[in-house]
Parts: structure tokens; C-alpha cells; sequence
């Protein structure tokens, strides 16, 4: 579909949303949908979730304002759409065109995006979105792909998945011996698996067997072809190696290990885990002050108040794993990166 084809009726939109045109305008199509200021082309239907960006959005171009709540009109050249709940009103756009174009979406979480993006080979029919909701409906618009893939802010994803014309993978939980791989060995950070005829070594632990067999399992359903090689590992599982002097240092090397998330079931499944597999090791919790009591009968736990007093915290203790909830990897890998001191004219200068 060519994105300068793109037009998108007036009346229609007023008839899926519900809404009532305030004016009589004298466009009669739109060529996107916008929510942000620094984007809008001339055409677009701004959607205005602030009153105050209404008359930027009109000098840049725009040709219809979607909203709710009471607005003073200020062009009646522009196309004012009237609606009684904005969001509602969205997601009635997003099924509309869905329908009409014959799209398939599938609302993933985080690990399953990453995964599949990362292993999935490109294919005409499938594409992959990572956005909001408004550039969601502008993607189903322009993209010839029959199915999306796609990661929507975590707000959204609840609601979309009660959505009959929006599918899910499976959450069905798989058998050992149902896996669409066979399992050769594992440790603590990876497996190593047989699957198609060929061995792979995986830097996913145990803890994520369900996630691989639902993303292998919708490729072959989809007849998608997948590349296990290009696999790297997901943010959600991404141990970091700290040595001696507080640097982040290659896997193997130092017995010191950071693993963040922000999420807490995932952070109590992480407490199963290497509370079962990792027996041998010196296992610390760190924790924001509030969770302190929640997971001190589960080990030797240490509250923080703030990304300072963790950091200080995470180079004081003595531990194998640093199990730490309320930050991301990144965080850690800012603070404990190793940065050579660059070397200036000044450093050649004799003394």
C-alpha cells in the first residue's frame, strides 16, 4: 500500500468513532493520523489529547482535530471531530481497518517481541511494530504485511487482548515432552537444544522453556522460518559480570553476578530459580525499602532508597548473584561500564 495513496474519509471516521462533526469543513479526506507535534504532516488527523497543542497542530498542517471535552473551534477549514471517550474512540479506529484490510494482529509481550524479532526471518507477510497506539493505526494502514507482530505500551496491552479482531500467542502451558525442541543440556545461564535437525546453544536459562516453545510453535503454525543463530539475549534476562573493581567485566571471567528487572512476578520467578538451581551460591536480594519485609524470610535481603545507595550497596556486599528488583540492566551497565581515559596532546608533553 502506497503511503501517499493513503486517504482516510471524513465521514468515516466520524461514523466508526461515534463521533459528531462539529462543522462543515471543506476537506473531506485525511492522509494519517498524529498525536505528536513534531510529526504532523500536512493532511493529518490530529488526535489531541492536549488542548493546548491544538493550534501548533492546525499551523503545521493538520486537516481534522479528533477530540473530547469541550474545545473552542478556531478554523472551521479544519475538520473538528467530537468524540465522548478519545480511547475508545482509537480502538474502534484500530479494529475498523484491521477488518477492512484483512490484518491479523497479535498483541505480544516484551520477551516474545524481542524473541521473535530477533529469530524470525523476514518474510512479505509479516511485519513488526514497536510504538503507540496512533502509529499502530498508521502502520496497519501502510504496510502490505497480512500479519503484525507488535509491542504496545504496557497501558494498552491488557485492553487490546480482550479484543476479538486481536490474537495473542498461546499461553497454553507446554509439556516437557510436548516442546517443539528437544532439550540437550543446560546450565544456569543457557541451554543447548536440538531442533530442525540442528544443535543450538541459547543464551536463554530454563526459566524461559515456555517462552522458546510458544514463538517456535506460532513460526511453524505461520509457516515463518526462524534463525536460532541470531539470537542474543532478551532484557529481561541479561546477567551482568562484575569484577573486582566494580567493572562490568566478559561472561566467566569474574563470580560476581548482577541480574535487574523491574517487573516483581518475574523477580520472584528469578528467586525460584536460582534459589533451586544455584544451592551453591551466595544469593542476595536487593530491594527498594518498601519490598524489605515482603522477601526477608526468602534470604539475606538489603533495601535501597535510591540508585546511589543500591549502587554502593552492589559493590559492598560479598555474593555470586545480586538478585535486584525496581531498575533495568541498563541502569547498570551505565554505572559500571569501564571507560578507558582518553589520551590528549598534553599526555605526550615531557615534564
Amino acid at each position: 500500500m502506497n503511503k501517499k495513496g493513503i486517504q482516510i474519509s471524513v465521514n468515516e471516521i466520524v461514523e466508526i468513532t461515534f463521533g459528531t462533526l462539529l462543522n462543515k469543513p471543506s476537506i473531506s479526506f485525511f492522509s494519517q493520523f498524529c498525536y505528536e507535534i513534531e510529526s504532523i504532516q500536512k493532511g493529518a488527523l490530529f488526535i489531541a489529547n492536549d488542548e493546548k497543542d491544538i493550534e501548533m497542530a492546525i499551523q503545521k498542517g493538520a486537516f481534522g482535530i479528533l477530540f473530547s471535552g469541550e474545545i473552542a473551534m478556531s478554523d472551521e477549514e479544519v475538520a473538528w471531530i467530537s468524540v465522548e471517550n478519545l480511547e475508545e474512540a482509537l480502538f474502534r479506529i484500530l479494529r475498523h481497518y484491521l477488518i477492512i484490510y484483512n490484518k491479523i494482529l497479535f498483541s505480544l509481550s516484551q520477551d516474545e517481541y524481542e524473541l521473535s524479532s530477533q529469530i524470525f526471518l523476514p518474510k512479505e507477510n509479516l511485519s513488526f511494530f514497536n510504538g503507540s497506539l496512533v502509529a499502530l493505526m498508521n502502520h496497519i494502514l501502510e504496510t502490505p504485511s497480512v500479519y503484525i507482530l507488535a509491542l504496545l505500551p504496557s497501558a494498552y496491552q491488557e485492553k487490546l487482548q480482550k479484543q476479538q479482531e486481536i490474537q495473542i500467542f498461546s499461553d497454553k502451558k507446554i509439556n516437557e515432552e510436548s516442546l517443539p525442541f528437544m532439550v540437550t543440556s543446560y546450565s544456569l545461564f543457557g541451554i543447548k537444544i536440538f531442533y530442525h535437525s540442528m544443535d543450538y546453544e541459547l543464551p536463554l536459562p530454563k526459566l524461559f522453556f515456555q517462552l522458546l516453545a510458544r514463538v517456535l510453535n506460532f513460526a511453524e503454525e505461520y509457516s515463518l522460518s526462524v534463525d536460532l543463530n541470531k539470537l542474543e539475549r532478551i532484557s529481561n534476562f541479561k546477567p551482568l559480570y562484575l569484577d573486582e573493581r566494580g567493572f562490568i567485566s566478559r561472561p566467566g571471567t569474574t563470580n560476581r553476578v548482577l541480574l535487574a528487572c523491574e517487573d516483581v512476578k518475574l523477580y520472584e520467578q528469578y528467586l525460584v530459580y536460582f534459589t533451586m538451581y544455584a544451592k551453591w551460591a551466595k544469593l542476595m536480594l536487593f530491594v527498594p525499602n518498601i519490598y524489605h519485609e515482603l522477601y526477608a524470610p526468602y534470604g539475606e535481603v538489603y533495601s535501597y532508597a535510591d540508585k546511589e545507595e543500591l549502587f554502593g550497596l552492589l559493590l559492598e556486599k560479598h555474593y555470586n548473584f545480586a538478585l535486584i528488583l525496581g531498575e533495568n540492566t541498563q541502569v547498570f551497565e551505565e554505572q559500571f561500564q569501564f571507560h578507558e581515559l582518553e589520551q590528549n596532546l598534553f599526555d605526550w608533553v615531557e615534564k
